[in-house]
């Protein structure tokens, strides 16, 4: 499998340059190659932006530390995946641009969701492909780039979203659910990041899900990391291979650390990856055979800081040490003593 990888989460909590190549240097001696950073969120955006620098935290990264950040990792036989998430995760953006905040009806009233963009906005959709091209500048030499599209919306109430709906059904007629202008919305970024030099990578949650239609289908260009089945209207990950997807694991059930262990999360254990994850299993104990791994790009494991506080980046970095070291070795890694 050709790609081992971790994802960061350094939007929720800051982490300095200095402890990531503390990081990269522990990926290359258990022969990891690929590191995701997840710099945008709710609750932080962590690299300088020079178009829109009124939306970075108070902590966040220089573009000169990521060069510096990719170079060190590209000498060491590690790759960097950007990761830029809409349009939901918006928070931190959209409290600058209220006006492009989606809206929901709740108990009979229109109320904005501070977290997700009223992608029927064509303004909205220019402004994010502006982001993503300053940051495809940035990480220009990266074979992939991440444009998240999970946790969106109640996907299975998108009827309360009437931004979408009319959007939809403007756009596709009469018989369009809403889910299009998803869907449209994301294929246009595909296209996008595309064009401007990366293969595109999504999350699973929101495409192809049971009792939901849509007019238009997802772009099977499109890389599906598969995090999850949490809910039972969530896709079957053989649903994406039956697509032409191509995957990537990251099985939350084995390869979540979740700060705080939020969600009902707990802290991965190096015994519980050995005695229990084996390469074709996906989340929701979903197994996929020999000739369906080869749809299957890698395995990733993901820190996610959802409560950013509960451990200190030195207590993050013992944390993951044994975990990685065992799901190394479940991928065929090298040895450890």
């Amino acid at each position: 499998m050709q790609e081992r990888a971790l994802m960061l989460d350094m939007a929720r909590k800051f982490f300095t340059k200095e402890w990531i190549f503390k990081l990269i240097d522990y990926l290359e001696e258990l022969q990891f190659n690929t590191l995701q950073l997840h710099f945008s969120e709710n609750e932080g955006f962590r690299i300088q932006s020079e178009l829109y620098p009124h939306l970075m935290s108070k902590e966040y990264l220089t573009k000169q530390d990521l060069r510096e950040i990719i170079s060190y990792a590209n000498n060491r036989g590690i790759a960097i995946i950007p990761d830029f998430d809409t349009p939901g995760h918006l928070q931190q953006i959209l409290k600058f641009y209220p006006t492009f905040q989606l809206e929901k009806m709740e108990e009979g009233q229109t109320v904005k969701d501070p977290r997700s963009l009223n992608i029927a906005n064509p303004e909205a959709r220019t402004f994010i492909k502006s982001l993503i091209k300053e940051f495809a500048t940035l990480f220009q030499g990266s074979q992939y780039f991440h444009i998240g599209a999970d946790e969106f919306i109640d996907f299975d109430q998108v009827e309360a979203y009437p931004q979408l709906v009319d959007y939809a059904k403007k756009h596709y007629g009469d018989q369009a659910t809403g889910m299009e202008t998803y869907i449209e919305y994301t294929n246009e970024l595909i296209d996008y990041v595309i064009e401007l030099g990366f293969t595109p990578r999504v999350w699973n949650d929101g495409f192809y899900r049971n009792h939901r239609t849509s007019l238009i289908e997802l772009d099977p260009r499109v890389q599906i990391t598969y995090w999850t089945k949490w809910h039972p209207n969530m896709a079957p990950v053989i649903e994406f291979l039956h697509r032409g997807h191509p995957l990537i694991n990251f099985n939350d059930h084995y390869f979540y650390y979740v700060l705080g262990e939020n969600a009902s999360y707990k802290y991965p254990t190096a015994e519980h990856i050995t005695s229990h994850w084996q390469i074709e299993k996906f989340a929701g104990d979903q197994s996929l055979t020999q000739e369906q791994l080869k749809s299957v790009i890698g395995t990733s494991f993901a820190i996610w800081c959802d409560l950013p506080d509960a451990q200190t980046q030195e207590e993050v970095f013992a944390g993951i040490k044994e975990p990685l070291k065992a799901m190394a070795d479940k991928l065929g890694g090298i040895t450890h003593d």
